[in-house]
């Protein structure tokens, strides 16, 4: 599904140039479930800005599904995100006017979709994530975990084949976070590609596999270790 040849990515920092991304190869199969972990600064949310198309490597070449999005115009590279990416933030990023149903509604009129099956998917949506009560409740009625569904529910109503989630436990409590990683991970088992950033060493461990990054290198790429404790 997705493969990363000598992606570099630098930046200018007043007379310093910081290199975000050293040469990084990466490959991710459909339905994968990986977690990039690492210290600050060493590249983690360039390189997920790069999956998501929301940033352009320097070089090298990202293929997504056989195309080399690399060579997209910025229209193109749109489309192919709106079509096939979902993305997931600490921060919720969700619209405070607008109800939690609003803002799950909201990719689909953006896309054109028919409002008749808007209101379908929607509400179909947030009954996927337990939250069918909380319909018209905008986000400051919401408690932190629920508003991170619906950004999930959000993240996932244009039915992407890629979620990119940055650090989507960073502003929860322990019981919260836990049921939204449950959430992402049920989405995993029903064959979405799932790459969660995070600090967390607990939720970086419950990825099949873990890519560790140091100064914008992968330094890391590892399974996660059988549950019996076997090699």
């Amino acid at each position: 599904m997705i493969r990363l040849e000598q992606i570099n990515r630098s930046f200018e920092v007043g007379d310093e140039t910081v290199h975000a991304l050293r040469d990084v190869d990466l490959d991710l199969a459909t339905g994968d479930y990986i977690s990039i972990m690492g210290p600050s600064g060493s590249g983690k949310s360039t390189l997920l800005n790069i999956l998501g198309l929301l940033d352009q490597p320097d070089s090298g070449h990202y293929y997504l599904d056989g195309t080399d999005t690399t060579t997209l115009n910025e229209t193109d590279q749109a489309v192919a995100r709106r079509d096939n990416i979902g993305f997931v933030f600490q921060s919720f990023h969700l619209i405070p006017r607008l109800t939690a149903a609003q803002n799950v509604e909201l990719p689909l009129i953006l896309a054109g979709i028919d409002p008749n099956q808007r209101s379908e998917r929607v509400t179909r949506a947030l009954e996927l994530m337990g939250l069918t009560d909380r319909a018209k409740h905008r986000p400051d009625q919401l408690s932190g975990g629920q508003r991170q569904r619906v950004a999930i529910a959000r993240a996932t109503i244009m039915q992407p084949a890629l979620l990119l989630a940055d650090e989507p436990t960073g502003n929860l409590d322990k019981h919260s976070g836990d049921e939204v990683i449950q959430t992402l991970e049920q989405l995993n088992s029903q064959g979405i590609t799932l790459v969660v950033v995070t600090h967390d060493p607990d939720i970086g461990g419950r990825a099949a596999r873990t890519i560790r990054m140091v100064d914008g290198a992968i330094v890391g790429n590892h399974p996660r270790p059988p549950a019996d404790g076997t090699p």
